[in-house]
């Protein structure tokens, strides 16, 4: 079962994010990165693969 800590999370900024979108997706689908994504240093959104999603959602309903 996927379990995932705050350290498991690349950050980046959300220009940043937005400027490499594709390269994001390859990497969190097929490498299995996580980011959490800053606007204006404050964290905002966490993108991470579908599947590890799908995990967390079935973990959160045991």
């Amino acid at each position: 079962m996927t379990k995932i800590k705050i350290t498991d999370l690349e950050p980046i900024p959300a220009a940043k994010a937005k400027l490499i979108f594709g390269e994001i997706l390859h990497e969190t689908s097929v490498e299995g990165k996580k980011y959490l994504v800053n606007r204006q240093g404050r964290p905002v959104s966490v993108i991470l693969s579908y599947r590890e999603y799908l995990e967390l959602l079935e973990k959160a309903e045991k």
